[in-house]
């Protein structure tokens, strides 16, 4: 298990900035995500493409910042890992971005969420009940675009509709443990992360089994060890997500223990409940039971998250993942450029700031 307080191994070079293998895909992915909309003529549909970062909210079109597209640069990424052409997972990997956004409109809706990226979301323009329609309708319009997928043969397209399903379904099932694991303070660790391993990883996951599914045309090894390292991939991505939560404050334009204020069940947080001694429970248990957490009492969980060594905690569950990933990757035999990309981006998850 690697230290946090160290950098991971040095056998490959931690990479902070966004690997090269985003920029490469970048312009295909969101080329293929607009395409599936730009017919669209509804005002609903004005609504997703601000929330796809593609327009302002009176609809005008704008050419900004999309984000990482983690997703679906993953599914090309596995897809080429395994000889295949990243074109040819292009539906699946529009279907996993989709899903995504989908999730996190509703998300949003859930838990109050008045700003994402620096602006405000789509329930707060345009209410909650039409922002509930259209993420159902950026769901849908994600399947119609897994169906183009039949040009890789039917089996495959069968296959991976089973998976995107039950993908989705996995995804589902997670944000129903988080939302009703709201408000306990006896939620384990355990327990957390299995609900991430569903709200979070199955993405995750999915994307880097789809893309390996697409590329070698069926099931198989390389598939189902991919498929294993998406699974890892997914825990590292949410453990250091709930790290720069508490944290990763000044990068994120966030204060230092915004989760912590926001009484968000973060990984952190879940750790230092089921740790501390009896006396500190009972004072997390009062702060946790009350409307508002003061700043004064984000500055003693803080206290006690550094007692118990929380952060270096968490950083160490993600590191193991990564090892074991790592020793995946190796196993499968990849040629000399793939092993490398998901190398740069497995070490770009585990030390992000972003």
């Amino acid at each position: 298990m690697t230290d946090s307080s160290t950098p991971p191994p040095t056998d490959n070079p931690v990479v902070v900035e966004l690997p090269p293998v985003f920029a490469r895909h970048q312009a295909a992915v969101g080329a293929a995500l607009r395409a599936e909309l730009e017919s669209k003529t509804l005002p609903i549909y004005d609504s997703l493409r601000y929330y796809m970062g593609w327009a302002d909210a009176n609809g005008t079109r704008r050419h900004g910042p999309e984000g990482k597209r983690l997703r679906p640069t993953l599914c090309l990424l596995a897809c080429e890992a395994v000889g295949g052409e990243p074109a040819d997972a292009l539906p699946v990997a529009v279907a996993i971005e989709l899903a995504h956004n989908f999730s996190l409109i509703h998300d949003d809706i859930e838990d109050g969420d008045r700003t994402r990226h620096h602006r405000p979301t789509l329930w707060v323009i345009w209410g909650e009940a039409t922002a509930i329609v259209a993420g159902n309708n950026l769901l849908a319009i994600g399947d119609m675009a897994a169906h183009r997928l039949r040009a890789a043969g039917a089996d495959t397209a069968v296959a991976a509709g089973h998976i995107l399903t039950e993908r989705y379904l996995s995804m589902m099932e997670g944000q129903y443990l988080d939302i009703a694991y709201e408000g306990r303070t006896d939620v384990t660790v355990d327990e957390y992360l299995a609900m991430i391993e569903r709200k979070t990883g199955a993405l995750i996951e999915g994307a880097v089994e789809l893309g390996a599914l697409v590329g070698a045309g069926g099931s198989g090894d390389v598939v189902d060890g991919l498929r294993a390292v998406g699974d890892d991939l997914g825990r590292i991505f949410q453990i250091r997500d709930d790290v720069l939560g508490i944290w990763g404050g000044p990068a994120l334009g966030k204060p230092i223990g915004a989760d912590i204020t926001r009484k968000k069940n973060s990984l952190p947080v879940v750790h230092v409940l089921e740790h501390a001694r009896d006396a500190e429970k009972r004072e997390l248990q009062r702060i946790y039971a009350g409307d508002e957490i003061a700043a004064s009492d984000v500055e003693r969980v803080l206290e006690m998250m550094d007692g118990l060594g929380t952060q270096s905690w968490c950083q160490d569950q993600a590191a193991a993942r990564w090892d074991r990933a790592r020793a995946r990757l190796a196993s499968l035999k990849l040629s000399t450029d793939a092993a490398r990309e998901f190398l740069e981006l497995g070490e770009y998850l585990l030390v992000r700031e972003v």
